[in-house]
């Protein structure tokens, strides 16, 4: 009878290792923006378990933006409960790479040209990339543009062959645009866009930076960063009500809202919004100074899992989101732009794509003007993204004034970074 026990439990733990070790690997992925993302991300998990029987994708919880996204893998990984893949804002790598929780890409090619051959190029690279180490792939490009209902504005004596190209002209434009009687709003720039992406693109256009290379320095407290400060404050002023980007966007989909900011990555939402209804157009931001650039937004597909069998097929689902195929479908879901360089050059993906989509080509216009979206270093980036956003809220409200704000919201900021930058 004892033979018979041992011989039924040798039988079960065998039975119970061959499912482990043949089963299915269940991948848990974190992402944030489920209005955006969430259609094209269940599509894209059915298609990769098509072609990987063996590895399925589960989906946590969304964030609901990058900077709540960063928060809750922080937390996850106090208990051990990190997703496997996080497609994390392309300003918060170095919070992941700091701690050593994301995982370095390169093991997982022989060489640079491999990169290529998967159609990554340099540029594409670099923006995952820290200390010259790739550490996520690019999912989502996004470049911030400017959305005009056409028939708000032509209505106001417009057009877009005339539209202005300096925030002065824009603001009166807006004030025409504007019809209390009718609910109408004529401009909205959104002053709380996740990880101070529209304060930083006024610092950027006007030829500043947020900090220094290392991410250890402010440098936004410069005549760039008050010139970007008192921009919001004059846009306040000038009737702008203080209306957030989540606000922004349902008043602009309901036709409420003439000129509005936002990135390229709701094109295919607003088009399809705006359908009998009003017609849809877009514009680039102006870039004021001469050296002047504009940060890009968007994510990356960063490996978070431990173990080096999970490793590897987290590998093969962030190479299939950010390789061609997937790069297709996410461009036609949203209106991002690929980081993909065989989508763009083959007639079965994207070659051609853009020419008929008129509307992406305000962000094509300023890809050579692109620089990167700022990342903070130590383990309080998180926390800065939200002190600034805070005295950010504060101008732009009316509350306090960019001359008073911007030498307290530096002096708090720089308390915040180490004292001796990390390497890495």
């Amino acid at each position: 009878m004892k033979s018979a026990k041992l011989l039924l439990t040798a039988i079960a733990v065998t039975i119970g290792f061959c499912n482990s070790a043949f089963g299915e690997t269940k991948l848990a992925v974190l992402y944030a923006f489920p209005s955006q993302y969430k259609e094209v991300l269940e599509q894209l998990a059915s298609e990769f378990h098509a072609k990987h029987p063996d590895i399925s994708i589960e989906y946590k919880q969304p964030a609901e933006t990058y900077d709540t996204g960063i928060v809750q893998v922080l937390r996850d990984s106090l208990i051990n409960e990190a997703p496997d893949v996080y497609f994390n804002g392309l300003n918060q790598l170095r919070v992941l790479t700091g701690k050593n929780q994301a995982v370095q890409l390169d093991q997982f090619v022989s060489n640079k040209q491999e990169w290529a051959q998967l159609g990554y190029t340099p540029s594409t690279l670099a923006v995952g990339q820290v200390e010259g180490k790739v550490y996520g792939l690019p999912f989502t490009l996004a470049m911030p543009i400017l959305y005009v209902n056409e028939n708000l504005l032509k209505k106001a004596g417009g057009s877009m062959a005339t539209f202005p190209r300096d925030w002065d002209a824009i603001v009166e434009l807006g004030k025409k645009m504007t019809d209390p009687a009718e609910g109408v709003v004529g401009f909205v720039y959104p002053h709380d866009l996740s990880g101070n992406w529209g304060y930083q693109a006024l610092v950027n256009s006007a030829g500043g930076s947020m900090g220094s290379a290392d991410g250890c320095t402010v440098s936004f407290s410069d005549e760039h960063g008050k010139w970007a400060l008192e921009q919001l404050q004059a846009f306040r002023k000038s009737g702008m009500p203080d209306m957030g980007w989540a606000q922004g966007r349902q008043a602009f989909s309901a036709g409420k809202l003439g000129i509005y900011m936002a990135s390229n990555g709701s094109v295919a939402r607003f088009e399809k919004e705006a359908v009998g209804k009003f017609t849809v157009k877009t514009a680039p931001l102006p870039i004021p100074a001469k050296e002047g650039r504009l940060p890009p937004g968007g994510s990356v597909a960063m490996i978070l899992a431990k173990d080096p069998a999970r490793q590897k097929a987290a590998f093969e689902w962030v190479k299939f989101v950010t390789g061609p195929e997937g790069q297709t479908l996410m461009t036609e879901y949203t209106g991002y732009l690929p980081g993909n360089d065989l989508a763009l050059r083959d007639d079965k993906y994207l070659k051609g794509y853009f020419d008929k989509r008129p509307n992406l080509n305000a962000a094509i216009l300023e890809l050579p003007f692109m620089t990167g979206w700022y990342n903070w270093s130590g383990q309080n980036s998180a926390k800065i993204v939200d002190v600034i956003q805070n005295h950010i809220n504060d101008v732009a409200s009316g509350r306090t004034t960019a001359e008073t704000t911007l030498p307290k919201m530096a002096n708090e900021v720089q308390k915040l970074l180490p004292g001796a930058c990390p390497r890495f």
